[in-house]
C-alpha cells in the first residue's frame, strides 16, 4: 500500500485549485469560479477564472482523455439534421431514404442472412446510446414510427457487432461508426412490444426472399414527433 500511495504522489502534485461559489434563489443562481495555485502544498490568493484559463483545463484533460471529446469536424452531409457537441448535450441526428441493407440474424430464428429493402430510417445518437426511428417516404416530416427490426424499441441494443471507433471524428466517420455498430449486429429477439401490425419475423423472411420494398402501411407510430428531437 505505501508503495502505491508513493506512486500517486510521485506522479500527481497539486499546483492549483478550483472554488465555485454560487449565490441566490434555487432557480436564479449566479455563479463565480476562481483559481487558487499551490505552491509547496501551500495555497494562494483566489484570482476569478478567466475563459482563457478554462480553455487550456479542458484542451488538457481531453487531450488526456480523448472519449471527453464529443466535437465534430469535416463536411456536413446534407442528411444531417441537427448536431450538438456542447458538453452533456452532445447529439447527433441523421436520416436515410428507403434503402437496401444486409441484416444478419442468429441461427435459431430460421432467418437467412441476407439483403432487404428497409423504410427510412431516423438515427440519434445522444449519451453514447443509439435510437432509431422509422418515417414514411424519402424523408422524415413530423410523424414517426417504431423501427422495425429486432432487438429495438426506441433504443437499439447493440450486442455482436465488433467496430472500431473512429480516431478522427468527422462527421462521416462517426455516422459510419454507428451505422456499422447497428446493421452489423445480429438480430436475435423482440426487445418489448411487436414494433408491426403484423408478424415481424414472417415479413423480414419474405422481404429477403422476394426483395419487395418495404410495406410502410404496416408502421406503428410512436408518440415523439420529429420536432422533439431536432431540439
Amino acid at each position: 500500500m505505501s508503495k502505491i500511495i508513493k506512486t500517486i504522489t510521485d506522479v500527481y502534485q497539486p499546483f492549483a485549485a478550483i472554488i465555485a461559489y454560487k449565490t441566490g434563489e434555487e432557480y436564479n443562481k449566479d455563479y463565480y469560479l476562481e483559481k487558487r495555485d499551490i505552491t509547496n502544498g501551500v495555497m494562494g490568493a483566489g484570482k476569478p477564472l478567466t475563459e482563457n484559463m478554462v480553455s487550456v483545463l479542458v484542451k488538457n484533460v481531453t487531450a488526456a482523455n480523448p472519449q471527453l471529446d464529443k466535437s465534430l469536424y469535416g463536411a456536413v452531409p446534407e442528411n444531417v439534421l441537427y448536431c450538438d457537441t456542447r458538453m452533456e448535450k452532445d447529439k447527433l441526428v441523421w436520416y436515410h431514404g428507403p434503402e437496401e441493407r444486409f441484416v444478419y440474424f442468429v441461427k435459431s430464428l430460421n432467418i437467412p442472412n441476407g439483403k432487404m429493402k428497409v423504410p427510412g430510417l431516423l438515427y440519434v445518437v445522444q449519451d453514447n446510446s443509439l435510437s432509431l426511428y422509422a418515417f414514411k417516404g424519402e424523408k422524415p416530416k413530423g410523424v414517426l414510427y417504431r423501427a422495425p427490426f429486432m432487438n429495438t424499441t426506441e433504443h437499439v441494443c447493440l450486442g455482436s457487432a465488433k467496430v472500431q471507433k473512429p480516431t478522427e471524428r468527422t462527421f462521416a466517420n462517426v455516422i459510419a461508426y454507428w451505422e456499422k455498430m447497428f446493421w452489423q449486429s445480429e438480430f436475435s429477439h423482440l426487445s418489448g412490444q411487436n414494433p408491426i401490425n403484423g408478424n415481424l419475423a414472417l415479413l423480414t423472411k419474405r422481404l429477403i426472399e422476394t426483395g419487395e420494398p418495404f410495406p410502410e402501411d404496416v408502421l406503428k407510430p410512436v408518440s415523439k414527433k420529429l420536432k422533439e428531437i431536432l431540439k
